[in-house]
């Protein structure tokens, strides 16, 4: 097991105090695990009180190449998270190890093993893929941990991989994806936090309690006063859509929030809320935040300027096919231009598109996006991140990345879908064509570059199961 083969080499000295146990460690002790997990990605947003309990009780591990974790089945007896090095994460279609093909890898900064709370059986084996830095909770401090941290945990611990069951289906892990916490990274709270004390130094009265229809609003701003003083502050932004566009980078990280939580900003007579009002005492300025946020406003708005347009084609992609405006087709169309997988298609198909085109959008590394088996019900295409196309009894046969395209045969041919697709890094996003209105734009484009790919495919298919492309799916 994991725990007979640990490996007995010189432990890295800054965890060094994880390793004795919890009932000897010093106050000192915990103040320095506390200082290295800050920086471990698994527990960056975990409450201060809770890391510090972490501290208190988790164990430091160091694994060499090749050993099992734990296997598919088992009861769990511990939570990990990942402090460096990475493990494959696999599953069996038959709870046979012998069967087992590799779904995805885990690396520094997640963390597993959340089947412990219920006592359900570990849905996949876990292997070390190199050398690895572990810290483990055994369950009963895991529990107790949950019991008292539950409300700040449950968003938090949504496992980082997709597991697919005998059935094809994704299994439903114990927390919702749906439900994670959303976190706005650094650099972007730090840019609300910039654009906010500069309104409070400049402009003030545009930041108060508001009444609208006989409620009381605090603390807010309209869109459109929002729009007016980002154009006077700068000569790089050149029109209220630019604008537009770089407050929607604030609202999609929950920088800045509509007061009734819609997702889009608009250039209307609407309210929104900075992050820092929300709370009942939120702090004014001080005279050195007031002098930082002038020093850093030009390079704050440079910088929404340039991730602005592509927060704002997400918004358009957002909107139902029925809500998009003639300006919103134009600007989608444009962004289709420079899709790989569309080169192909005529200027007309494109201009269709534009019209059905679906964002989609997931957050965590091993998401299933379709399993083997299932009714193709969408194409889709890449614009961030990377997927890999997992087939049972082989594994991993390929990865797709940014501009590929994957899942219209199983359109064309009304057949299932021929592998799995799980996501390979976080945060991916996707343009979606749902089916109906692949038949009604594409099938016949695809059908009739599909006669001669057929003949090739099924040749092809025959002496080399194995190899898989992304048009099979």
């Amino acid at each position: 097991t994991a725990m007979n083969r640990r490996i007995h080499w010189t432990v890295d000295p800054l965890w060094s105090a994880c390793c004795t146990g919890p009932a000897e460690r010093s106050g000192e002790d915990v103040d320095i695990i506390l200082a290295r997990l800050k920086n471990v990605k698994a527990f960056e947003r975990f409450h201060p009180s809770l890391l510090q309990q972490i501290c208190m009780c988790g164990f430091y591990e160091c694994l060499e190449k090749g050993i099992t974790l734990y296997r598919q089945g088992d009861i769990g007896t511990s939570w990990y998270a990942v402090l460096s090095g990475s493990l494959d994460v696999k599953v069996s279609e038959t709870a046979s190890y012998q069967h087992a093909v590799s779904i995805c890898t885990l690396g520094t900064g997640t963390a597993f093993g959340e089947s412990v709370l219920d006592n359900t059986p570990r849905h996949a084996t876990i292997v070390t893929r190199e050398f690895c830095e572990l810290l483990r909770i055994e369950q009963r401090e895991f529990r107790s941990l949950w019991e008292k941290y539950h409300q700040c945990m449950a968003g938090l611990l949504a496992p980082p991989y997709g597991v697919m069951d005998s059935g094809f289906n994704s299994i439903l892990t114990l927390f919702n994806l749906s439900s994670t916490v959303q976190v706005p990274s650094e650099k972007i709270l730090r840019a609300g936090k910039i654009l906010r004390n500069a309104i409070l130094s400049r402009a003030p009265h545009m930041i108060r309690d508001r009444k609208y229809h006989l409620k009381t609003y605090r603390q807010c701003c309209v869109g459109t006063e929002l729009v007016d003083w980002q154009m006077q502050q700068s000569s790089c932004i050149h029109s209220r859509i630019q604008a537009v566009g770089m407050w929607q980078v604030l609202l999609e990280e929950g920088v800045l929030n509509h007061v009734d939580q819609e997702l889009s900003f608009q250039d209307k007579y609407l309210f929104y809320r900075f992050l820092d009002d929300e709370q009942e005492d939120a702090s004014l300025p001080g005279e050195e935040e007031r002098k930082e946020s002038q020093e850093e406003l030009q390079d704050t708005l440079l910088l929404l300027s340039q991730i602005g347009p592509d927060a704002h084609m997400r918004m358009i992609l957002r909107k139902h096919p029925s809500e998009r405006t003639a300006d919103d087709l134009e600007i989608i169309y444009e962004e289709l231009l420079h899709i790989k997988a569309l080169s192909h298609l005529s200027t007309t198909v494109k201009r269709e598109l534009a019209g059905v085109l679906i964002f989609e959008s997931h957050a965590k590394a091993g998401t299933v996006l379709f399993s083997q088996g299932e009714e193709g019900t969408s194409w889709y295409i890449i614009l961030k991140g990377s997927v890999n196309v997992v087939i049972y009894g082989k594994g991993v046969v390929c990865t797709l990345h940014e501009g590929d395209d994957f899942g219209k045969l199983a359109l064309v041919n009304d057949a299932p879908r021929a592998a799995s697709i799980v996501l390979r890094e976080d945060n991916c996003h996707f343009l979606r064509v749902d089916k109906e209105d692949f038949n009604r734009i594409l099938r016949v484009s695809f059908c009739i570059s599909f006669v001669a790919f057929t003949v090739t495919f099924k040749k092809a298919l025959l002496p080399s199961v194995g190899k898989t492309s992304a048009t099979q799916l």
